[in-house]
Protein backbone atom coordinates (compact mmCIF):
# COMPACT_ATOMS: atom_id res chain seq x y z
CA UNK A 1 0.00 0.00 0.00
CA UNK A 2 1.35 3.47 -1.19
CA UNK A 3 1.91 5.77 1.66
CA UNK A 4 1.97 9.59 0.33
CA UNK A 5 3.75 11.07 3.22
CA UNK A 6 5.02 13.82 1.09
CA UNK A 7 1.56 15.00 1.03
CA UNK A 8 1.55 16.34 4.36
CA UNK A 9 4.52 18.64 3.73
CA UNK A 10 4.23 21.92 1.59
CA UNK A 11 6.58 23.12 -0.97
CA UNK A 12 9.82 24.10 0.55
CA UNK A 13 10.58 28.01 0.62
CA UNK A 14 13.36 29.05 -2.24
CA UNK A 15 15.71 32.06 -2.85
CA UNK A 16 17.65 33.63 -5.52
CA UNK A 17 21.33 32.36 -6.00
CA UNK A 18 22.25 36.41 -5.22
CA UNK A 19 20.16 36.26 -2.05
CA UNK A 20 22.27 37.38 1.13
CA UNK A 21 22.47 35.64 4.32
CA UNK A 22 19.97 38.02 5.59
CA UNK A 23 17.63 37.47 2.95
CA UNK A 24 18.27 33.79 3.25
CA UNK A 25 17.42 33.92 7.33
CA UNK A 26 14.45 35.82 6.56
CA UNK A 27 12.85 33.70 4.05
CA UNK A 28 13.35 30.71 6.67
CA UNK A 29 11.96 32.64 9.82
CA UNK A 30 9.03 33.80 7.57
CA UNK A 31 8.25 30.25 6.48
CA UNK A 32 8.96 28.47 9.56
CA UNK A 33 11.43 26.29 7.74
CA UNK A 34 14.56 24.77 8.60
CA UNK A 35 15.45 24.50 5.03
CA UNK A 36 15.71 27.14 1.56
CA UNK A 37 16.08 26.15 -2.01
CA UNK A 38 18.38 27.89 -4.16
CA UNK A 39 17.51 28.75 -7.58
CA UNK A 40 18.90 30.10 -10.75
CA UNK A 41 15.76 30.46 -12.67
CA UNK A 42 14.47 27.38 -13.20
CA UNK A 43 17.80 25.43 -12.38
CA UNK A 44 17.90 24.33 -8.88
CA UNK A 45 21.65 24.87 -7.65
CA UNK A 46 21.48 23.71 -3.95
CA UNK A 47 19.74 24.05 -1.05
CA UNK A 48 21.01 25.92 3.06
CA UNK A 49 20.31 24.03 5.88
CA UNK A 50 19.52 26.43 8.89
CA UNK A 51 22.54 24.84 10.80
CA UNK A 52 25.05 26.25 7.73
CA UNK A 53 24.20 29.60 8.93
CA UNK A 54 24.92 29.29 12.20
CA UNK A 55 27.94 27.39 11.34
CA UNK A 56 29.38 29.91 9.06
CA UNK A 57 28.05 32.30 12.09
CA UNK A 58 30.32 30.63 14.60
CA UNK A 59 33.29 29.91 12.64
CA UNK A 60 33.58 33.79 12.35
CA UNK A 61 32.16 34.91 9.48
CA UNK A 62 31.18 38.33 9.36
CA UNK A 63 30.17 39.28 5.97
CA UNK A 64 26.27 38.52 5.50
CA UNK A 65 26.57 39.58 1.92
CA UNK A 66 28.04 36.42 0.97
CA UNK A 67 25.50 35.02 -1.51
CA UNK A 68 22.80 31.80 -1.15
CA UNK A 69 24.96 30.14 -4.40
CA UNK A 70 28.45 30.28 -2.46
CA UNK A 71 26.76 28.31 0.32
CA UNK A 72 24.17 25.77 -1.45
CA UNK A 73 25.07 22.47 -0.68
CA UNK A 74 24.76 20.63 -3.88
CA UNK A 75 22.17 18.01 -3.57
CA UNK A 76 23.44 14.34 -3.25
CA UNK A 77 21.23 11.01 -4.44
CA UNK A 78 20.84 9.97 -1.21
CA UNK A 79 18.91 13.36 -0.41
CA UNK A 80 16.47 13.17 -3.21
CA UNK A 81 13.94 11.16 -3.68
CA UNK A 82 12.18 11.66 -6.93
CA UNK A 83 8.52 10.59 -6.54
CA UNK A 84 6.03 11.90 -4.09
CA UNK A 85 4.29 8.40 -4.60
CA UNK A 86 7.05 6.64 -2.78
CA UNK A 87 6.36 4.05 -0.48
CA UNK A 88 7.91 3.18 2.78
CA UNK A 89 9.99 0.33 1.44
CA UNK A 90 11.05 2.67 -1.10
CA UNK A 91 12.57 4.63 1.40
CA UNK A 92 13.78 1.65 3.70
CA UNK A 93 15.71 0.68 0.77
CA UNK A 94 17.30 3.88 0.39
CA UNK A 95 17.88 3.92 4.09
CA UNK A 96 19.85 0.29 3.72
CA UNK A 97 22.06 1.93 0.60
CA UNK A 98 22.97 5.12 1.87
CA UNK A 99 23.15 4.89 5.46
CA UNK A 100 20.37 7.85 6.11
CA UNK A 101 17.09 9.43 5.56
CA UNK A 102 16.44 11.41 1.87
CA UNK A 103 15.35 14.52 3.36
CA UNK A 104 13.90 16.14 -0.19
CA UNK A 105 11.66 15.21 -2.73
CA UNK A 106 10.98 16.68 -6.33
CA UNK A 107 7.35 17.76 -6.99
CA UNK A 108 5.40 19.44 -9.58
CA UNK A 109 5.71 22.71 -8.27
CA UNK A 110 9.00 22.58 -6.66
CA UNK A 111 11.37 20.31 -3.97
CA UNK A 112 9.23 19.43 -1.17
CA UNK A 113 10.69 18.01 2.09
CA UNK A 114 11.22 14.55 2.87
CA UNK A 115 10.59 13.03 5.68
CA UNK A 116 11.65 13.13 8.82
CA UNK A 117 13.19 10.34 11.39
CA UNK A 118 10.30 10.90 13.61
CA UNK A 119 8.04 10.08 10.47
CA UNK A 120 9.89 7.10 10.07
CA UNK A 121 9.40 5.76 13.06
CA UNK A 122 5.89 6.28 13.54
CA UNK A 123 4.96 5.31 10.04
CA UNK A 124 6.86 2.11 10.84
CA UNK A 125 5.50 1.58 14.59
CA UNK A 126 2.20 1.63 12.83
CA UNK A 127 2.42 -0.57 9.94
CA UNK A 128 4.14 -3.31 12.65
CA UNK A 129 1.07 -2.77 14.51
CA UNK A 130 -0.92 -3.13 11.44
CA UNK A 131 0.71 -6.12 10.18
CA UNK A 132 0.64 -7.63 14.15
CA UNK A 133 -3.16 -7.11 14.22
CA UNK A 134 -3.59 -8.72 10.61
CA UNK A 135 -1.26 -11.89 11.51
CA UNK A 136 -3.34 -12.10 14.65
CA UNK A 137 -6.34 -11.90 12.71
CA UNK A 138 -4.95 -14.34 10.44
CA UNK A 139 -3.86 -16.65 13.05
CA UNK A 140 -7.39 -16.60 14.28
CA UNK A 141 -9.12 -17.61 11.03
CA UNK A 142 -6.54 -20.35 10.84
CA UNK A 143 -7.62 -21.78 14.37
CA UNK A 144 -11.59 -21.12 13.19
CA UNK A 145 -11.07 -22.96 9.67
CA UNK A 146 -9.08 -25.61 11.52
CA UNK A 147 -11.66 -26.31 13.98
CA UNK A 148 -14.09 -26.86 10.81
CA UNK A 149 -11.93 -29.55 9.11
CA UNK A 150 -12.90 -33.04 8.88
CA UNK A 151 -9.68 -34.06 10.05
CA UNK A 152 -7.49 -33.47 13.45
CA UNK A 153 -4.45 -31.90 13.37
CA UNK A 154 -1.71 -31.31 15.70
CA UNK A 155 2.03 -29.57 15.18
CA UNK A 156 4.56 -31.14 17.59
CA UNK A 157 7.40 -28.66 18.03
CA UNK A 158 10.90 -30.43 17.77
CA UNK A 159 12.03 -29.99 21.60
CA UNK A 160 8.49 -31.94 22.15
CA UNK A 161 5.54 -29.13 22.73
CA UNK A 162 2.54 -28.78 21.20
CA UNK A 163 2.09 -25.88 18.76
CA UNK A 164 -1.30 -26.26 17.22
CA UNK A 165 -3.84 -28.53 17.68
CA UNK A 166 -7.49 -28.36 16.39
CA UNK A 167 -11.19 -29.24 18.41
CA UNK A 168 -11.34 -32.57 16.97
CA UNK A 169 -7.33 -33.51 18.02
CA UNK A 170 -7.39 -32.14 21.39
CA UNK A 171 -10.67 -34.31 21.97
CA UNK A 172 -9.11 -37.52 20.65
CA UNK A 173 -5.90 -36.21 22.31
CA UNK A 174 -7.01 -35.75 25.61
CA UNK A 175 -9.85 -38.40 25.67
CA UNK A 176 -7.55 -41.38 24.76
CA UNK A 177 -4.08 -40.33 26.41
CA UNK A 178 -3.35 -39.61 30.05
CA UNK A 179 -1.76 -36.23 29.10
CA UNK A 180 -0.10 -34.39 26.31
CA UNK A 181 3.01 -35.63 27.38
CA UNK A 182 1.91 -38.81 26.59
CA UNK A 183 1.05 -38.46 23.15
CA UNK A 184 3.63 -36.03 22.48
CA UNK A 185 6.38 -39.29 23.37
CA UNK A 186 4.74 -41.76 20.84
CA UNK A 187 3.82 -39.35 17.83
CA UNK A 188 7.06 -37.45 17.86
CA UNK A 189 8.36 -39.60 15.27
CA UNK A 190 7.51 -40.61 12.24
CA UNK A 191 4.84 -43.53 12.70
CA UNK A 192 0.79 -44.76 12.17
CA UNK A 193 -1.69 -46.33 14.24
CA UNK A 194 -4.96 -46.63 14.28
CA UNK A 195 -6.66 -46.08 17.76
CA UNK A 196 -10.70 -46.44 18.39
CA UNK A 197 -11.73 -43.32 20.05
CA UNK A 198 -15.18 -43.66 21.20
CA UNK A 199 -17.88 -46.88 20.25
CA UNK A 200 -17.57 -47.28 16.62
CA UNK A 201 -14.91 -44.57 16.00
CA UNK A 202 -11.67 -45.08 14.61
CA UNK A 203 -9.18 -42.71 13.49
CA UNK A 204 -6.02 -43.08 11.82
CA UNK A 205 -3.13 -41.25 13.07
CA UNK A 206 -0.27 -40.27 11.28
CA UNK A 207 3.41 -38.46 12.41
CA UNK A 208 4.84 -36.94 9.40
CA UNK A 209 8.55 -35.20 9.66
CA UNK A 210 8.13 -30.84 8.76
CA UNK A 211 11.08 -28.15 9.70
CA UNK A 212 9.23 -27.09 12.65
CA UNK A 213 8.97 -31.08 14.34
CA UNK A 214 6.09 -33.11 13.51
CA UNK A 215 2.45 -32.64 11.69
CA UNK A 216 0.28 -35.53 13.33
CA UNK A 217 -2.65 -36.12 11.52
CA UNK A 218 -6.18 -37.89 12.71
CA UNK A 219 -8.25 -39.20 10.03
CA UNK A 220 -11.57 -41.09 10.57
CA UNK A 221 -11.49 -44.15 9.16
CA UNK A 222 -14.54 -45.59 10.89
CA UNK A 223 -16.37 -46.56 7.78
CA UNK A 224 -13.62 -48.06 6.14
CA UNK A 225 -12.34 -50.16 9.12
CA UNK A 226 -16.22 -51.12 9.82
CA UNK A 227 -16.34 -52.27 6.61
CA UNK A 228 -12.91 -54.30 6.74
CA UNK A 229 -14.26 -55.93 9.69
CA UNK A 230 -17.64 -56.94 8.09
CA UNK A 231 -15.55 -58.27 5.54
CA UNK A 232 -13.40 -60.04 7.73
CA UNK A 233 -16.65 -62.02 8.97
CA UNK A 234 -17.68 -62.51 6.02
CA UNK A 235 -14.72 -64.10 5.01
CA UNK A 236 -14.77 -66.40 8.44
CA UNK A 237 -18.71 -67.17 7.49
CA UNK A 238 -16.89 -68.53 3.99
CA UNK A 239 -14.32 -70.38 5.63
CA UNK A 240 -17.38 -72.06 8.02
CA UNK A 241 -19.52 -72.88 5.49
CA UNK A 242 -16.77 -74.17 3.27
CA UNK A 243 -15.19 -76.72 6.12
CA UNK A 244 -18.84 -77.78 7.40
CA UNK A 245 -19.74 -78.54 3.56
CA UNK A 246 -16.13 -80.44 3.33
CA UNK A 247 -16.98 -84.53 2.80
CA UNK A 248 -13.94 -85.45 5.15
CA UNK A 249 -12.49 -82.66 8.11
CA UNK A 250 -8.93 -83.83 7.10
CA UNK A 251 -9.30 -82.28 4.11
CA UNK A 252 -9.45 -78.77 5.87
CA UNK A 253 -6.69 -80.05 8.15
CA UNK A 254 -4.56 -81.16 5.04
CA UNK A 255 -4.92 -77.69 2.75
CA UNK A 256 -4.50 -75.32 6.38
CA UNK A 257 -1.03 -77.29 6.57
CA UNK A 258 0.08 -76.55 3.09
CA UNK A 259 1.95 -72.66 3.12
CA UNK A 260 1.83 -70.48 0.28
CA UNK A 261 5.45 -68.12 -0.53
CA UNK A 262 5.50 -64.12 -1.74
CA UNK A 263 8.42 -64.13 -3.59
CA UNK A 264 11.05 -61.91 -5.77
CA UNK A 265 12.02 -62.96 -9.38
CA UNK A 266 15.31 -62.01 -10.31
CA UNK A 267 15.47 -62.00 -14.31
CA UNK A 268 19.04 -62.59 -14.82
CA UNK A 269 20.28 -65.38 -12.28
CA UNK A 270 16.65 -66.82 -12.11
CA UNK A 271 16.76 -67.03 -8.56
CA UNK A 272 13.68 -66.29 -6.24
CA UNK A 273 14.14 -64.05 -2.74
CA UNK A 274 11.20 -65.29 -0.36
CA UNK A 275 9.63 -61.96 0.91
CA UNK A 276 6.82 -63.19 2.91
CA UNK A 277 5.31 -66.80 3.70
CA UNK A 278 1.59 -67.47 3.65
CA UNK A 279 0.27 -69.31 6.43
CA UNK A 280 -2.57 -71.72 5.83
CA UNK A 281 -1.97 -70.74 2.10
CA UNK A 282 -3.52 -73.33 0.03
CA UNK A 283 -6.66 -73.12 2.22
CA UNK A 284 -7.13 -69.25 1.63
CA UNK A 285 -5.90 -70.36 -2.30
CA UNK A 286 -8.90 -72.52 -2.38
CA UNK A 287 -11.69 -70.45 -0.80
CA UNK A 288 -10.47 -67.38 -2.98
CA UNK A 289 -11.28 -70.03 -6.08
CA UNK A 290 -14.71 -70.42 -4.60
CA UNK A 291 -15.58 -66.72 -4.31
CA UNK A 292 -14.22 -66.77 -8.30
CA UNK A 293 -17.19 -69.76 -8.94
CA UNK A 294 -19.46 -67.96 -7.31
CA UNK A 295 -19.05 -64.94 -8.89
CA UNK A 296 -19.39 -67.12 -12.40
CA UNK A 297 -22.05 -68.46 -11.06
CA UNK A 298 -23.76 -65.08 -10.97
CA UNK A 299 -22.95 -64.04 -14.18
CA UNK A 300 -25.14 -67.34 -15.79
CA UNK A 301 -21.63 -68.95 -17.15
CA UNK A 302 -22.20 -72.25 -14.83
CA UNK A 303 -25.86 -72.47 -16.38
CA UNK A 304 -24.11 -73.22 -19.78
CA UNK A 305 -24.33 -76.66 -21.41
CA UNK A 306 -20.86 -78.45 -20.35
CA UNK A 307 -20.53 -76.40 -17.21
CA UNK A 308 -21.57 -78.29 -14.11
CA UNK A 309 -21.07 -76.27 -10.81
CA UNK A 310 -20.83 -79.57 -8.72
CA UNK A 311 -17.64 -80.65 -10.40
CA UNK A 312 -16.13 -77.48 -10.31
CA UNK A 313 -16.53 -76.92 -6.86
CA UNK A 314 -15.71 -80.77 -5.89
CA UNK A 315 -12.23 -80.56 -7.99
CA UNK A 316 -11.62 -76.88 -6.40
CA UNK A 317 -11.82 -78.00 -3.04
CA UNK A 318 -9.68 -81.59 -3.73
CA UNK A 319 -7.02 -80.30 -6.16
CA UNK A 320 -4.23 -78.84 -4.57
CA UNK A 321 -4.59 -82.05 -1.43
CA UNK A 322 -1.61 -83.79 -2.86
CA UNK A 323 0.77 -80.38 -2.85
CA UNK A 324 3.91 -80.60 -1.00
CA UNK A 325 5.74 -77.28 -0.66
CA UNK A 326 9.79 -77.05 0.52
CA UNK A 327 10.56 -75.58 3.87
CA UNK A 328 11.48 -71.86 3.60
CA UNK A 329 11.87 -68.70 5.44
CA UNK A 330 12.05 -64.76 4.43
CA UNK A 331 15.61 -64.01 2.87
CA UNK A 332 15.85 -67.46 1.56
CA UNK A 333 17.08 -66.69 -2.25
CA UNK A 334 16.39 -70.32 -3.93
CA UNK A 335 16.49 -71.76 -7.40
CA UNK A 336 12.62 -72.27 -8.13
CA UNK A 337 13.45 -75.36 -10.13
CA UNK A 338 15.50 -76.80 -7.88
CA UNK A 339 13.59 -76.54 -4.46
CA UNK A 340 9.54 -76.58 -6.32
CA UNK A 341 8.19 -79.67 -7.48
CA UNK A 342 6.84 -79.65 -10.75
CA UNK A 343 3.06 -78.56 -10.82
CA UNK A 344 2.05 -81.72 -13.21
CA UNK A 345 3.67 -84.14 -9.90
CA UNK A 346 1.53 -82.57 -7.28
CA UNK A 347 -1.37 -82.59 -9.62
CA UNK A 348 -1.30 -86.30 -10.24
CA UNK A 349 -0.86 -87.04 -6.62
CA UNK A 350 -3.61 -84.98 -5.55
CA UNK A 351 -6.28 -86.61 -8.35
CA UNK A 352 -4.90 -90.54 -7.02
CA UNK A 353 -5.76 -89.32 -3.54
CA UNK A 354 -9.05 -88.07 -4.17
CA UNK A 355 -10.18 -91.13 -6.39
CA UNK A 356 -8.82 -93.71 -3.56
CA UNK A 357 -10.01 -91.87 -0.66
CA UNK A 358 -13.20 -89.84 -1.98
CA UNK A 359 -14.68 -92.13 -4.56
CA UNK A 360 -14.48 -88.91 -7.19
CA UNK A 361 -15.88 -89.16 -10.96
CA UNK A 362 -14.46 -89.17 -14.31
CA UNK A 363 -14.47 -85.63 -14.55
CA UNK A 364 -13.15 -84.40 -11.20
CA UNK A 365 -10.34 -86.91 -11.90
CA UNK A 366 -9.31 -85.64 -15.01
CA UNK A 367 -10.25 -81.99 -14.20
CA UNK A 368 -7.84 -82.00 -10.80
CA UNK A 369 -5.06 -84.32 -12.89
CA UNK A 370 -4.54 -82.21 -15.74
CA UNK A 371 -4.80 -78.67 -13.94
CA UNK A 372 -1.06 -77.80 -14.67
CA UNK A 373 -1.41 -78.94 -18.21
CA UNK A 374 -1.33 -76.55 -20.64
CA UNK A 375 -3.75 -77.32 -23.53
CA UNK A 376 -1.60 -78.23 -26.13
CA UNK A 377 0.21 -80.53 -23.32
CA UNK A 378 -3.08 -82.53 -22.94
CA UNK A 379 -3.21 -86.02 -23.82
CA UNK A 380 -4.94 -87.42 -27.19
CA UNK A 381 -7.90 -88.97 -24.91
CA UNK A 382 -8.92 -85.94 -22.55
CA UNK A 383 -12.16 -85.55 -23.18
CA UNK A 384 -13.50 -82.93 -25.22
CA UNK A 385 -17.01 -82.28 -23.17
CA UNK A 386 -14.39 -81.63 -20.54
CA UNK A 387 -12.30 -78.49 -22.57
CA UNK A 388 -15.13 -75.31 -21.31
CA UNK A 389 -14.61 -76.23 -17.38
CA UNK A 390 -11.29 -77.37 -17.53
CA UNK A 391 -10.46 -73.65 -19.30
CA UNK A 392 -12.50 -72.04 -16.43
CA UNK A 393 -10.74 -74.16 -13.87
CA UNK A 394 -7.20 -73.12 -14.95
CA UNK A 395 -8.11 -69.33 -15.14
CA UNK A 396 -9.80 -69.40 -11.42
CA UNK A 397 -6.79 -71.39 -10.39
CA UNK A 398 -4.49 -68.92 -11.49
CA UNK A 399 -6.50 -65.68 -10.27
CA UNK A 400 -6.65 -67.41 -7.57
CA UNK A 401 -2.81 -67.47 -7.06
CA UNK A 402 -2.73 -63.89 -7.76
CA UNK A 403 -5.40 -62.92 -5.17
CA UNK A 404 -3.72 -65.01 -2.48
CA UNK A 405 -0.03 -64.54 -3.03
CA UNK A 406 0.07 -61.63 -5.04
CA UNK A 407 -2.54 -59.35 -2.93
CA UNK A 408 -4.36 -58.97 -7.01
CA UNK A 409 -7.65 -57.68 -7.57
CA UNK A 410 -9.22 -59.84 -10.17
CA UNK A 411 -12.52 -59.08 -11.91
CA UNK A 412 -14.33 -61.06 -14.49
CA UNK A 413 -17.17 -59.79 -16.64
CA UNK A 414 -19.03 -62.62 -18.34
CA UNK A 415 -20.77 -62.47 -22.08
CA UNK A 416 -22.78 -66.07 -22.43
CA UNK A 417 -19.35 -68.29 -23.19
CA UNK A 418 -16.62 -65.22 -22.85
CA UNK A 419 -14.95 -63.92 -19.72
CA UNK A 420 -13.35 -60.69 -19.80
CA UNK A 421 -10.22 -60.52 -17.06
CA UNK A 422 -8.33 -58.43 -15.62
CA UNK A 423 -6.23 -58.52 -13.19
CA UNK A 424 -4.15 -55.92 -10.83
CA UNK A 425 -1.43 -56.72 -8.98
CA UNK A 426 0.87 -55.00 -6.16
CA UNK A 427 3.46 -56.93 -8.33
CA UNK A 428 3.12 -54.52 -11.49
CA UNK A 429 4.64 -56.67 -13.74
CA UNK A 430 2.01 -59.39 -12.99
CA UNK A 431 -0.68 -56.70 -13.88
CA UNK A 432 -3.00 -58.47 -17.25
CA UNK A 433 -6.01 -57.90 -19.04
CA UNK A 434 -7.46 -60.76 -21.61
CA UNK A 435 -10.56 -62.14 -22.75
CA UNK A 436 -10.98 -66.01 -23.69
CA UNK A 437 -14.12 -67.72 -24.61
CA UNK A 438 -14.81 -71.26 -22.86
CA UNK A 439 -15.62 -73.01 -25.93
CA UNK A 440 -13.27 -72.52 -28.84
CA UNK A 441 -10.25 -71.67 -26.52
CA UNK A 442 -9.92 -68.45 -27.81
CA UNK A 443 -7.61 -66.66 -25.81
CA UNK A 444 -6.17 -62.40 -26.56
CA UNK A 445 -4.60 -60.21 -24.41
CA UNK A 446 -6.41 -56.90 -24.55
CA UNK A 447 -3.42 -54.24 -23.37
CA UNK A 448 -0.91 -54.12 -20.34
CA UNK A 449 -2.11 -52.54 -17.62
Amino acid sequence: MKENFMEQFSTLPSVPAEANLVEVAKTLLENDSSIVVVNRGNEILGYIDWKDIVKLLISGGEDLRVKAEEIARPIKEEEMAESIEEDLHDIIVKIRKHGRIPILTRGKDGIRRKISPEIVITRLANLHDEERKKRTDVECLINDMMDVFPIGITLISNNGNILISNKIANDIISGKYKDSKEFVKIFNREQAEVVKYKEGKFYRICSTPVKEGFLVTFTDISNEYNMVEKLRSSQHEVEVAFTMMLPDQRIEARLKSIVEYIDQYDEKSGMIKITGVIKEGCFKHVINMLKLIADALNQGLLELPGMDKNTIVQSTILHDIGKVQPSLKIGDIVNPKEVFEKGYLHAFRSAELSKALYNIDEKVYNLIKFHHHEESELPKGFPEYLLPMYRFFRLIDGLSAGITRRGSKASMKIDGTKIFVKEESNFPDYNQEFEMDIYTGYYQTKRPL
